[in-house]
């Protein structure tokens, strides 16, 4: 049975091969989709025989991917078809077989105003070329036919499909019956699944379009306006030039130099332009290769190789979880030897706190008898204070001016000045006496 698949299988290439050579198709494209399309259809059909119903879910989510990858072609090459040419496009087409990992893949080149081709062996005698151009009507058309050509590939696909599904079914037997009916039942629901995701893709291909117009015509204004404002900036530059030179050399020798020197800027600038597109174009160039070869180096690993560095990268993470929880652990053990050492320090800082709290208790003890006795002694100190106030209040009761300088002083006064007067009176009564002595004595004499 694998022999007569293989026979098929083989017949069918050979005629793909002789169909392309006849058409004129470029032989990636439609290997890639050949290859695709016997795969799709031999997985459907193969499996229903050989397997349960249910095991028909992987041959579907291959069918939805390479209808992806058709999708993502065409986005793309509807994006180069509407994008501006100054800038680098380039779209990809990639299958992912899953039997024995291969790729294909369909590079459509963008192309700019510099001289570029769309073969990859072409391009870089198109870079050494400077002064070739191509036109935006040739690059659209050319687009065109690729498009009409990869439209054919897809139609080819699907009549080979269509013949290898038929094919198969006469190879399966009459005792694989209801197995086949249920592959026809999947086979329908993923035509009906393929047709629905073929409207949804032609939406989002419109709107994608309508989205890439819209961006060209704003690229299209920004350049326009971005030329604009250079010519403006040239005119000014030649008119201050013109200006600043006329006044040592002449107006018509000023404008002859400003103009050589304004050619030999804008030469200058296009040159810069040209090395910049070509840079991009050689930096896109490098990234896709780089990228291709990344993707086989990868596909030239060995699956146990790969389940090796799994298990050893699973180990590892293992050993650093260990390690992780030996970490932990150690710290909890830490911490508890910490916290057991804190708490008996705490325990022994409270008897020493409890011992200072019972000394503390005995000598409050002491201070209230002795504040008691002290309070004792004070009272029956006033009591004695209060009594000698009262015995001395009695005894300044009894002394009457012997304790009051004042009046005694005011007492004195008053008893001197009554003796003045009494000695005054006295005087001059003896005076007068004195006065009728003398009188008497001259009357004598």
């Amino acid at each position: 049975m694998d022999g007569e698949l293989e026979q098929g299988e083989n017949e069918v290439k050979n005629d793909t091969e002789r169909k392309t050579a006849e058409e004129g198709v470029p032989a990636e494209i439609l290997t890639s989709d050949h290859q695709e399309g016997i795969k799709t259809s031999e997985e459907l059909p193969v499996e229903a025989v050989t397997s349960k119903p249910g095991e028909m879910d992987g041959d579907e989510l291959q069918g939805e991917d390479d209808i992806t990858t058709r999708s993502h072609l065409e986005i793309k090459l509807s994006e180069v078809n509407e994008q501006p040419v100054s800038h680098e496009e380039s779209a990809v087409f990639e299958i992912n077989s899953s039997d024995d990992n291969e790729h294909h893949r369909l590079h459509v080149e963008g192309w700019q105003r510099e001289p570029t081709a769309p073969a990859q062996g072409e391009e870089e005698d198109a870079g050494d070329a400077d002064g070739e151009d191509v036109s935006y009507e040739e690059c659209t058309n050319l687009l065109q036919e690729l498009c009409e050509e990869r439209d054919k590939a897809m139609q080819r696909s699907g009549e080979l499909q269509m013949k290898l599904a038929e094919y198969l079914r006469k190879k399966a037997g009459d005792d694989a019956l209801p197995e086949i009916q249920e592959s026809e039942q999947v086979y329908e629901k993923s035509i009906s699944i393929l047709t629905e995701l073929k409207q949804q893709l032609a939406a989002e291909s419109e709107t994608v379009q309508q989205q890439a117009e819209e961006l060209r015509l704003q690229s299209q204004e920004k350049l326009d306006k971005v030329e604009t404002e250079w010519q403006a900036f040239m005119a000014l530059k030649q008119d201050v030039a013109v200006t600043v030179l006329s006044r040592s050399l002449g107006k018509q020798a000023a404008q002859a130099k400003v103009e050589s020197a304004l050619a030999v800027e804008q030469l200058r600038q296009d040159q810069l332009i040209k090395l910049r597109l070509k840079h991009i174009k050689l930096s896109a160039k490098i990234d896709r290769l780089e990228t291709e070869l990344q993707d086989e180096v990868e596909r030239g690993r060995d699956t146990l190789q790969l389940q090796f560095e799994q298990l050893q990268a699973e180990r590892l993470e293992q050993k650093k979880h260990i390690e992780k929880q030996s970490e932990e652990l150690f710290k909890l053990q830490k911490k508890m030897s910490s916290s057991l050492e804190i708490l008996s320090n705490v325990k022994e800082k409270m008897c020493w706190i409890q011992m200072e709290v019972q000394a503390k208790r005995e000598q409050l003890a002491e201070l209230e008898a002795m504040v008691a006795r002290m309070r004792d002694l004070l009272t029956r100190t006033k009591q004695a204070g209060n009594s000698l106030q009262r015995d001395n209040q009695r005894l300044k009761e009894r002394r009457g001016l012997l304790g009051n300088r004042v009046l005694l002083q005011d007492f004195e006064d008053t008893m001197l000045t009554s003796l003045l007067k009494a000695y005054n009176h006295d005087l001059k009564y003896i005076l007068y006496n004195m006065g009728d002595v003398k009188i008497k004595i001259l009357h004598i004499i």
